[in-house]
């Protein structure tokens, strides 16, 4: 057993070797419930992160690709790429698909909502400040000897993975390499009252493992990202309606969709635009007018552009797989029911009809998806909005 200052000195060991280095790369896994994440990361100081996901394996993931067509990126598409963070920017190169994707912000794709897991050690430096430690004595992982540390939060709000963003912490238990003095193994309880976030751990506990750590063996080089070398380069940007409309390179009839009573969620549009190539897409959610903030169970989701983004790939693939062939005012389209193929699985509250349309109209591509509208519905809406539709031909 390990004394209480002898706790402490552990605890400001580790981060005192946090402070010191300037960079370090690992193999990270992170598993909780039936998900399993595995991949290269590689972290430089302030804030740069870059990660290739080897495996990406989430329950949860699955049964949203049956609902709703499922996240931006899928874990079949971030399993082939690599993803670069530079501190207010991330580059996603699709390697097999010879296209980047550029995005403010940080967006490594951590399984859990607003909880960043990859890389994340920041919170070492304080560990003494910030948590009542207690000795859970010593063990070894994979061959390494380790010292093992109960934490409890002074204060129960923590973020950034036990850091920075704001999230309910119960207790957290570390593994510490005796000889490196930084985690092997970080295990997370969450609150009470932020399970959800966490659904995919089914109210267990998150497991972050790190293996074999290099110690700043990562340079600046290791965080650059050359879009030259890539075919395609689509940066995005949000732009509010009109300019929306005079970028977008696909036609757009706003007032169709607002004239069924549907008006946009947000007022600042995601644009993905590939200039050099004249292709684009975007992502459009409508909610319905008449419902208020926070009770809306009516909603359309519309995926347009002249480029089969990742996500529409995964909606064309789907309707060809399982749609029935319409004509929607001339234009040979198809649609599905995906509220009936996960019904059994829907909460009761949630028992409401989910529906998607497809069709291309020349070097255009629309899927709308309608949740909480039956078909009837939905179908006039695409009817219409097909018809005011005007594609724009890109030369």
């Amino acid at each position: 057993m390990i004394n209480m200052a002898g706790v402490r000195e552990i605890a400001a060991r580790a981060g005192e070797e946090f402070e010191k280095l300037t960079s370090f790369s690992a193999d990270q896994e992170i598993t909780a419930g039936g998900l399993r994440v595995t991949g290269k990361v590689k972290f430089r100081k302030p804030r740069s992160v870059v990660v290739e996901y080897e495996e990406y394996e989430n329950p949860i993931e699955d049964f949203e690709v049956e609902v709703s067509g499922g996240p931006e990126f899928s874990g079949d598409d971030l399993e082939d790429s690599r993803l670069i963070y530079r501190g207010s920017e991330t580059w996603i190169h699709l390697i097999d698909k010879n296209t980047a994707i550029k995005k403010d912000g940080k967006w490594l794709y951590s399984p859990f909502a607003g909880v960043d897991v990859v890389g994340q050690l920041n919170f070492l430096p304080s560990l003494v400040s910030d948590f009542l430690l207690k000795d859970d004595g010593e063990g070894e992982i994979n061959g390494r000897p380790v010292d093992r540390l109960s934490l409890k939060p002074k204060q129960a709000r923590r973020s950034l993975f036990l850091k920075d963003e704001v999230f309910n912490l119960a207790k957290a238990e570390l593994a510490i390499d005796r000889e490196l003095g930084l985690p092997l193994k970080i295990t997370y309880y969450p609150g009470e009252g932020d399970q959800l976030r966490f659904s995919s751990s089914r109210g267990g506990p998150v497991h972050v493992e790190y293996s074999n750590y290099d110690i700043d063996g990562p340079g600046s080089r290791d965080f650059n990202f050359d879009s030259t070398k890539v075919d395609r380069v689509f940066e995005e940007s949000l732009v509010g309606k009109e300019e929306f409309s005079d970028r977008f390179p696909v036609s757009i009839p706003f007032s169709s969709i607002n004239e069924h009573g549907f008006e946009l969620a947000t007022e600042d549009l995601s644009l993905f635009l590939d200039e050099d190539n004249e292709r684009a897409y975007s992502s459009l959610v409508f909610v319905a007018a008449d419902e208020k903030p926070g009770q809306r169970t009516r909603s359309l989701q519309l995926l347009a552009g002249n480029y089969l983004s990742r996500e529409m790939t995964r909606h064309r693939a789907f309707l060809s797989e399982n749609g029935e062939e319409i004509d929607l005012a001339g234009q040979p389209a198809q649609i599905t029911d995906r509220g009936e193929r996960v019904r059994n699985q829907l909460p009761e509250e949630w028992d409401r009809e989910i529906h998607e349309i497809g069709w291309q109209k020349e070097e255009s591509f629309y899927y709308l998806l309608g949740q909480g509208l039956e078909r009837k519905e939905l179908l006039e809406i695409a009817r219409d909005f097909s018809e005011e539709t005007k594609s724009i031909i890109t030369p």
